[in-house]
């Protein structure tokens, strides 16, 4: 049985009644900022106060709660996440909301990039890295988020590969079939690939750890602290198992290249002061960033055929035709300086 929408409004209202349970509560104000995510002003005794509420799948939300309530705490760093205040699940058992606390905070800027936010961005993501590496809790981050890994590569490409072999090229016609062979003839070259990839993330990826997965800035929330920079990490839905280099390329991608060797510098100063890490050479890193890249699209091609079914050919060709473009567009994250 699937939630219908007036299901899920229902569950909406019910969850910010359960959070503030006991006590006067009305909602004044939303604004929707995703599918499934709103920003609620809600009076609470009188006194207005912002939540966010958002809804997720059961594994998701187990995984998020995980984040919040469990692994972040055990290291003492449940100020550097989401400020979780309730989680109510759906009676039918599909999933449950969130509620957070709003925060009075902004994403990091890419296009001017404050100083004070980046190494206050930097530096609790450096802490969350080193506190997990090695941890005992990985079999738990592997167990409810995956391995964002050399394994995380070698499945998507192979996956890749499956679900493009499957289409019927009938059906995407000479464009779309164009795309596809050109998709499956670059998929066989990362799969030739594979065994180097897997050599150097081995010598050089450094330890495990919990990773964001996700952890683009908009997801890197900067706080006024007493005139200090403080920084949560919000939208915890891909954590994982796995190497830092999938969480900088992630995040250093999105800024200028110009950024990118000063804002990593900083990352670097962090993880040796607090863990004595040394991280490899700009090239060493590029090939670390350029197998996440990788690991990242073919994984996004996986699930865009999966995700087209048999009806969607022309938004299924659209996007063949993209995924071309963005695999050759790849280049170095960080440049000679």
């Amino acid at each position: 049985m699937t939630t219908t929408v007036a299901q899920r409004e229902f569950g909406l209202q019910a969850c910010v009644q359960e959070t503030f349970a006991g006590r006067s509560v009305r909602v004044v104000g939303r604004e929707q900022l995703k599918i499934d995510v709103h920003r609620l002003q809600v009076e609470v005794d009188g006194a207005e106060r912002s939540v966010v509420a958002k809804w997720s799948d059961p594994v998701v939300a187990r995984r998020n709660w995980l984040v919040a309530r469990r692994w972040l705490p055990v290291a003492g760093l449940e100020d550097h996440g989401p400020p979780l205040l309730a989680v109510v699940a759906e009676p039918t058992g599909e999933g449950a909301w969130h509620v957070y606390e709003g925060l009075r905070g902004h994403a990091l800027s890419t296009e001017a990039p404050v100083k004070d936010d980046v190494e206050a961005a930097m530096e609790a993501i450096a802490r969350v890295h080193t506190a997990f590496a090695d941890h005992s809790l990985l079999p738990e981050f592997r167990l409810w988020g995956g391995d964002r890994g050399i394994h995380f590569y070698a499945a998507n490409v192979r996956d890749a590969v499956v679900a493009l072999s499957s289409l019927d090229r009938k059906r995407l016609g000479t464009d779309g079939s164009a795309a596809r062979n050109a998709l499956l003839q670059r998929m066989g070259d990362l799969k030739n690939e594979e065994a180097e990839r897997a050599q150097v993330l081995a010598a050089l990826g450094g330890s495990e750890t919990l990773v964001h997965g996700d952890l683009w800035p908009t997801n890197v929330i900067a706080l006024e602290d007493e005139g200090a920079v403080r920084v949560r990490l919000i939208d915890w839905d891909e954590a994982a198992a796995g190497p830092i280099g999938f969480d900088l390329s992630t995040l250093l991608i999105r800024f200028h290249s110009s950024h990118r060797p000063w804002i990593l510098d900083i990352y670097r100063r962090a993880v040796d002061r607090f863990a004595g890490w040394e991280l490899p050479n700009e090239s060493e890193l590029n090939l670390i960033f350029e197998t996440a890249a990788y690991a990242r699209l073919a994984s996004l091609l996986v699930w865009s055929v999966g995700a087209a079914g048999e009806g969607e050919s022309e938004w299924l060709r659209e996007r063949l035709a993209e995924m071309v473009d963005w695999l050759d567009a790849i280049r170095p994250v960080l440049s000679s300086r």
